[in-house]
């Protein structure tokens, strides 16, 4: 079940029994799998302290069976800059490379809107869905920008004022509470903090944690573990890297194919493999595939064979670059059929390229 899915179905149970039967569960929102059996118990970290906070906060590291799951942390804060304001206590929520991913709310401070109108289920949801998007227009705003001036209307409410939303964002906060939609964003996603959870994370990071985040389906996890290895972790861990340039993100895969060992690139079926798979990559991965291919010279033939095949695909520079690599190789008649039907292909517009590479 969802987690959006299953706030909707606990959020009227909520409402009538309170909510601490439901913390005990785990938090309302999480973007996480979490195991089920046994309890996460928390482990202090460090004060962490910012000019966005009113005070300094305890960050704590949630652990399952000793094995590190995720960082949390309750926060107290004011959502604007006077004294209407309210005090917003919540709990947000990281995960082991300083990404947000979820929040709970505190027994005894549900989260209100101006007025005092208490959240909705479906305010609950936006708001996790709002700081769910790294992206969000909030990232580029300042404060004063959230509102037109000229229309507030000053009033002693929780969000701080009833003025109108400037247009541009309405769509993306709650309705209503503009001022903790931005307070929370900005937390959530704050980067001093999250340098702070990333050192820690490198800080107790073990062989059991590498294998955790190499099988997991989060590509800052899969990137972390990998920025780490050593060339035996390379050759230990082969599986994951094809299923990495497969499926991966571009920086993933760049990162891959930058920092392969060479001995890897020496295995003829290792690098037919990747050749294979050209047509699967971004284009600037294909680019430092073939500059990484023609550092080293000579390049089997069926690795040529493989990239041939892709030739109407590749730009002007990446197919310059593979031509130079053909040159300090032999070409079979697989190689020199696909160069021909390059070169004529009326669609293809450096077919001209190929065309004098072959009359020279």
């Amino acid at each position: 079940m969802s987690v959006i899915k299953t706030f909707l179905f606990i959020f009227p149970f909520w409402l009538l029994y309170g909510l601490q039967e439901f913390i005990e569960k785990g938090p309302l929102f999480i973007d996480l799998e979490l195991v089920q059996e046994g309890e996460y118990e928390p482990v202090n970290v460090t004060e962490f302290q910012h000019d966005r906070l009113i005070a300094p906060i305890n960050l704590q590291l949630l652990t399952h069976k000793n094995q590190a799951a995720y960082y949390a942390s309750q926060i107290r804060t004011s959502v604007c800059d006077d004294e209407i304001c309210e005090i917003m206590h919540i709990r947000l929520i990281w995960d082991l490379v300083g990404n947000y991913i979820g929040y709970d709310t505190i027994p005894g401070h549900p989260l209100t809107k101006y007025d005092h109108v208490p959240f909705t289920s479906a305010d609950y949801i936006k708001l996790h869905e709002l700081l769910m998007n790294k992206g969000s227009i909030l990232k580029f705003k300042e404060k004063e920008e959230l509102i037109d001036k000229q229309q507030v209307k000053a009033s002693d409410v929780v969000d701080g004022t009833t003025g109108a939303t400037a247009l541009e964002i309405k769509e993306e906060v709650v309705d209503g509470a503009l001022y903790t939609s931005y307070t929370l964003w900005h937390l959530a996603h704050l980067g001093d903090l999250k340098n702070l959870l990333v050192a820690h994370t490198d800080l107790i990071f073990n062989e059991a944690l590498k294998q955790n985040f190499l099988h997991s389906d989060r590509d800052e996890y899969e990137l972390f573990a990998l920025r780490k290895f050593s060339k035996s972790d390379f050759e230990d861990n082969i599986n994951f890297l094809f299923k990495a340039l497969e499926k991966g993100t571009p920086l993933l895969k760049k990162f891959i194919i930058k920092d392969l060992p060479d001995p890897l690139w020496e295995e003829e079926e290792f690098e037919n493999r990747i050749c294979h798979m050209f047509s699967e990559m971004d284009i600037n991965t294909r680019t430092l595939l073939l500059d990484k291919l023609d550092s080293f010279g000579i390049i089997s033939t069926a690795s040529l064979e493989a990239l041939s095949q892709h030739l109407n695909q590749m730009s002007k520079n990446q197919l310059l670059v593979f031509l130079k690599i053909l040159g300090k190789n032999e070409r079979d008649k697989v190689i020199n059929h696909n160069l021909q039907l390059a070169q004529n292909d009326p669609t293809f517009k450096y077919a001209y390229i190929i065309q004098e590479f072959t009359e020279d």
